[in-house]
């Protein structure tokens, strides 16, 4: 396996134990890395490649931490944490206020800890080299560093539709490399002993709307001020949407140059710019940049030359070029972070599927719920009625979920009110992977824990991961433009905010998003949060679909999902259409071609992978 191919710029970084270890692999990663952190003893603990701006070090004695991200903690404070503190396991209270988004890497009293966000947009993968545990925030640099081979079974898995479902979802694409559960920190002993501890754990949902809304204003506030410091230029979207509205007014407070973008669509409908216009007029001083309809890149666009180094497949690559045109201008402008509102929609908007608690605690606000839910959404009453009622645990769904990976739901199912978004397989996925990923949902058959104890709540929480995952993947896919993406949304003090609000409050059928119309009050003008939705851009996926099908024939042409024997060329070149029929095999086609896509930039196009029975 060869090192990612990361350009100069992007971050990643490995921590080492204090331990001879297999002298080469470390040499080979050295000479990769950009910065090293030293342990006492000259052997290096943090190895990698970080901009300076996005680093909070503190090194005395035997004494290290290192916040890698975005943080509004100082050094001063950070020395002053480290020396009060003196234990990795009292972090915990320490960093519980802390506004920003970063890895924590902790070295105290010889004891090691290596934690991620609750979201998992900052992940943390572990292996085993020479016997010693090593961690790092990419698994495909943590793959090459213990010289793993290809997961067979991820690749199955990353076929699946919309998305695979939790556990399954932290199995990385590579032998021996484990994924730690957003939720956890790794421990690892002064013995070398590891383990994974949970740190984090959603509020009680008990606050009211108003003063949950009073908490979410302070709390996205603090994460869009803490992007700022030191920062001459930044950048945010601005598609006149409530999530990207309450952002950019909350950027526009600061003191660096503020670029708002907007990117048309394709269809005449898309009112993104109207209000994207309406809200410049509130801005003075920030620069309007206006990608024009004419201009936009199609889905799909350049896909035949796409080399994108990811560490997982992920469907946000069907959009790269529109996606690195907007980069590439900000950079242009100087934006040193791109400020986006992604992650409002999953953690401001509780899920339907708090109906099913809600009926056995408050039954008539429920079925008064319930009622809306249907006006609004053209649920059919029996279906909803009995997904909404049914008792079934999680372990049990997710068993049944893998038994009807072909579709063929039953007519008494309604996936809004279910534990997650059933997956499926499209035509062209073959029977090897069929029974793989079969073999992948029976074995944590009766075993798999949900993300919380009631339905909605897991739901919530998966949405929440889902999205993280994808801007994850946007940040590895920006990367070389040399502007950073922000997510305020999925920050850990934001998700507790907006968690913390009572379901029946935020899953309002009856408003649109009131959480953030009530946090934004004062601050974003209320005119401005009168819209009620946005137009999808299915138009700009079905151009470019049609547009992008001769490259797409070509990537069935040596394919690499082929060669595993997962795919069957000739039916997925036959479903290379828009489908406007209920079978929509447009969908699927977005994690097919994501994951052709991430074979051939992580193994090389000349040959088929290497691969571990």
């Amino acid at each position: 396996m060869r090192f990612p191919k990361l350009t100069p710029g992007t971050p990643w970084f490995v921590v080492l134990p204090d331990v001879p270890t297999r002298a080469e692999a470390v040499l080979a990663l050295l000479h990769h890395a950009t910065r090293s952190v030293a342990y006492p003893s000259g052997r290096p603990w943090l190895v990698g490649s970080w901009p300076d701006d996005q680093i909070m070090l503190h090194v005395a004695g035997r004494s290290r931490v290192a916040l890698i991200g975005h943080t509004a903690v100082s050094a001063d404070n950070l020395a002053r944490l480290a020396e009060r503190t003196g234990d990795v396991s009292a972090l915990d209270t320490a960093l519980a206020d802390m506004a920003g988004s970063c890895h924590v890497i902790a070295d105290l009293g010889g004891r090691q800890r290596v934690q991620g966000t609750a979201s998992g947009v900052r992940r943390v993968f572990h292996a085993e080299l020479d016997g010693h545990v090593v961690a790092a925030d990419r698994a495909d640099v943590l793959g090459w560093l213990i010289g793993a081979e290809l997961n067979r079974r991820a690749v199955a898995l990353s076929l699946l539709d919309p998305m695979c479902p939790h556990p399954l979802d932290d199995v990385p694409m590579w032998q021996g490399v484990t994924a730690l559960p957003a939720d956890r920190f790794l421990l690892v002993e002064a013995s070398g002993r590891a383990s994974a501890i949970r740190w984090w754990r959603p509020p009680d949902p008990v606050l009211p709307l108003r003063e949950g809304a009073r908490r979410l204003a302070t709390a996205l506030s603090d994460a869009v001020r803490c992007r700022l410091p030191g920062t001459e230029t930044a950048s945010c979207d601005l598609s006149g949407g409530l999530d990207s509205m309450a952002v950019t007014f909350l950027a526009a407070r600061g003191q660096s140059k503020l670029i708002a973008y907007t990117a048309c669509a394709l269809d005449p409908a898309d009112d993104d710019l109207l209000w994207a216009d309406r809200a410049i007029v509130e801005l003075p001083g920030v620069v309007h940049d206006v990608l024009p309809r004419d201009q936009l890149p199609l889905p799909y666009d350049g896909i035949a030359g796409a080399d994108d180094t990811l560490d997982e497949p992920s469907a946000g690559v069907i959009d790269r070029a529109k996606l690195l045109t907007g980069y590439r201008r900000m950079a242009a402008h100087g934006s040193q972070v791109h400020l986006t509102g992604h992650g409002g929609d999953e953690v401001l908007v509780g899920a339907p599927s708090h109906l099913h608690t809600m009926l056995r605690t408050h039954p008539l606000r429920a079925v008064d719920m319930f009622r809306g839910f249907r006006a609004r959404t053209r649920w059919p009453l029996l279906p909803s009625m009995v997904t909404a009622l049914r008792a079934q645990p999680y372990s049990s769904w997710l068993s049944s979920s893998g038994v009807r990976l072909a579709g063929g739901n039953s007519r008494l199912r309604l996936i809004d009110l279910e534990w997650d978004v059933p997956p499926t397989l499209p035509p062209w996925v073959t029977p090897d992977a069929h029974a793989l990923i079969r073999e992948s949902f029976a074995a944590i058959a009766g075993t798999a824990a949900p993300l919380a104890s009631t339905r909605g709540r897991h739901t919530d929480l998966s949405a929440i991961r889902g999205r993280a995952r994808l801007v994850r993947s946007l940040g590895q896919l920006v990367a070389p433009s040399g502007t950073a993406v922000a997510a305020p949304f999925l920050d850990d003090r934001v998700i507790e905010a907006c968690q913390s609000v009572r379901p029946h409050e935020r899953a309002n059928p009856w408003r649109h998003k009131p959480l953030i119309r009530e946090a934004m009050r004062g601050i974003v003008p209320a005119r401005l949060q009168a819209r009620n939705g946005k137009v999808d851009r299915s138009a700009d996926e079905e151009a470019g679909i049609r547009a992008n099908r001769g490259h797409l024939l070509v990537l069935c042409e040596g394919s690499h999902l082929a060669d595993l024997g997962f795919v069957d060329t000739g039916q997925l070149r036959a479903a290379l259409r828009y489908s406007t029929s209920p079978d929509r095999l447009h969908e699927p086609l977005q994690q097919t071609v994501a994951c052709e896509l991430w074979l051939r930039a992580s193994m090389g196009a000349d040959a088929p992978p290497a691969v571990h029975p």
